[in-house]
């Protein structure tokens, strides 16, 4: 769990945060984060944060946000609020790091959440587009869908999809929460998806066929609802 002062490093993007208050120590009403976005140009993926309010104060560099498909530019000195469930992301558009504090309001396990993806991407674990594998999608997006959500598939398909993979997941050792490997605390590495699961590798196919039939099933159904629509 994070903790005032904790460094997490995301390697992929070279994204670096600081934890300035978190969930825990707020009492749930605020977290509050030091945040370092390195020139690369490359927007996150959309998403809201369902029942939190967000936002940035800029202390160096520039950040473009597109919120509710309006584009601005937040220079140094400059600070933004964003609604609650309103979708948006946001990039450096500028040639230097981007120093900003980001703040979050009320907590809920966002701080958690920032743990587990930099967590993942620490261990390798993000594709090049930042998102985890299917079945640790899977596990996490419940998990932490009042946090956040990604705009793309719409909510209901994806509580439908991940719904069903789920138990797929969880039978395979995935985790929502992936711990962050903080170096200086002394704790035990954190194992892999998938290891520490008692199950033979009869039983892993097994489930790796489950899950192949079950998204063939969704996307046959999902074309079938799009050609009956059509039709009409």
């Amino acid at each position: 769990m994070a903790r005032v002062g904790d460094e997490i490093v995301n390697p992929r993007t070279g994204q670096r945060m600081v934890f300035l208050e978190t969930g825990e120590e707020t009492h749930g009403e605020l977290v509050r984060i030091d945040s370092y976005n390195p020139p690369t140009g490359v927007p996150e993926p959309e998403h809201v944060h369902p029942f939190q309010q967000s936002g940035t104060e800029v202390l160096s560099g520039s950040l473009r946000f597109r919120i509710g498909g309006e584009e601005r530019s937040v220079k140094v000195g400059e600070s933004i609020t964003i609604p609650a469930n309103t979708p948006h992301n946001f990039w450096n558009d500028a040639e230097d790091e981007a120093h900003h504090i980001q703040w979050f309001r009320p907590a809920l396990k966002i701080d958690r959440f920032f743990e587990m993806l930099f967590g993942l991407a620490q261990d390798g674990k993000l594709n090049d587009k930042g998102l985890p594998s299917l079945l640790q999608l899977a596990v996490g997006v419940p998990y932490f869908g009042d946090e956040i959500r990604l705009t793309t598939p719409p909510w209901a398909l994806q509580r439908a999809l991940f719904g069903v993979l789920a138990p797929v997941g969880r039978m395979l050792g995935y985790r929502p929460s992936y711990p962050y490997p903080y170096s200086d605390r002394g704790e035990e590495p954190f194992s892999s998806e998938g290891e520490g699961v008692s199950a033979s590798s009869g039983a892993r196919r097994g489930a790796v066929g489950v899950t192949v039939i079950i998204v063939a099933f969704l996307v046959s159904f999902l074309l079938w609802q799009r050609r009956r629509r059509s039709r009409r």
